[in-house]
This record gives structure tokens, sequence and C-alpha cells, in this order.
């Protein structure tokens, strides 16, 4: 969790005031509320979604390079988690799978498979889904009915399209 530090400001009265109101309005308190307000006028950190709906790469790489060996090394869902808090984040459900979030203030910064932690992969590594995932209808599919299936350390190569023309030259 990132430091804290105390800032004195003095607004004009009509300021606070509508400052005050509009905290009140969104159940914030007015600490909250300017808080949330200075972080939205600020460049997107660390990631930035572009319109296609995914993360920006630039933003995501540094994020990346911070929790690969981390996912890559857990041995369960506490493991990640507790992982990814020393780092000052953590996985949350979204949707259908996961989406990372900062710690500090529970801003959500990409989805789990942008990072290399795709749901379906982590829950077949880990034989069980994301503790109180909703998205229950998935487990049959990934661990094939049985939580406590055999796992698949690595995912099965994709499957082909026979009409798929090679495009490999022999020679």
């Amino acid at each position: 969790m990132s430091a804290m530090r105390r800032l004195i400001l003095d607004l004009p009265e009509p300021l606070f005031a509508a400052l005050s109101e509009a905290a009140s309005a969104k159940g914030r308190s007015l600490h909250e509320e300017l808080r949330h307000r200075l972080r939205k006028s600020l460049p997107p950190d660390p990631c930035a979604v572009t319109r296609s709906g995914r993360t920006e790469e630039r933003l995501l790489a540094p994020v990346r390079a911070r929790v690969a060996a981390d996912i890559g090394q857990a041995t369960g869902w506490d493991d990640l988690q507790s992982r990814m808090r020393a780092k000052g984040y953590i996985f949350r459900e979204r949707g259908g799978g996961l989406a990372l979030h900062r710690l500090s203030d529970g801003e959500r910064l990409c989805k789990g498979s942008e990072i290399g932690a795709a749901y379906a992969d982590l829950m077949r590594r880990f034989r069980a889904p994301f503790p109180g995932h909703s998205h229950r209808h998935l487990v049959p599919r990934i661990l094939g009915g049985d939580p406590a299936a055999t796992p698949v350390m690595h995912p099965d190569p994709p499957v082909w399209d026979d009409d798929d023309p090679i495009l490999i030259d022999p020679d």
C-alpha cells in the first residue's frame, strides 16, 4: 500500500461547498471525493485502455514485468494473491475472468489475460476456480466437471483448422 501524505489546502467557500455536496451525493467523504477527482485529472497510471478495449502495451509492459515471475511461480490462488499483495496488486473477478486491481485504492488496472494470467489457464493449473467467482458454469468446461481433476500444467497446443493452407515451403 502506498504511503499517504498530508496536504493542507485552502479552498474558497463555494468550491468547498460544491465538493462537499458532490461527495455526499456519491456516498464519499470529502477526502475521498477530492482524491478521486485528482486521480481522474492525471494521466492514466499504470494501464490505459485503447478504443479496442485492450490496455496500451507500453503501459502494460512494466506491470507484466513486475508480476510475471510471481504468476508463474504461484502454487494456488492463495499463494497468487499473497504474491500480488506483496507487489501492491490484487486479482478480482471481472466478468468471466479476472482483472488486476491496485491494492491501495482498488482501481482496476487491466485484464488478467493481458499480463499472462488468463483465468482458464490459472484454473487448470490450480485445479480450482477462483474463490468466490460467480461464473461457476466455467468449471465443467475448463476442468471437465471435476475441480479435483488432474492438473494441466501447460495448456494444450491450439487445434488448427484443416482448411488452413500450409505456408512453409519445404525447400
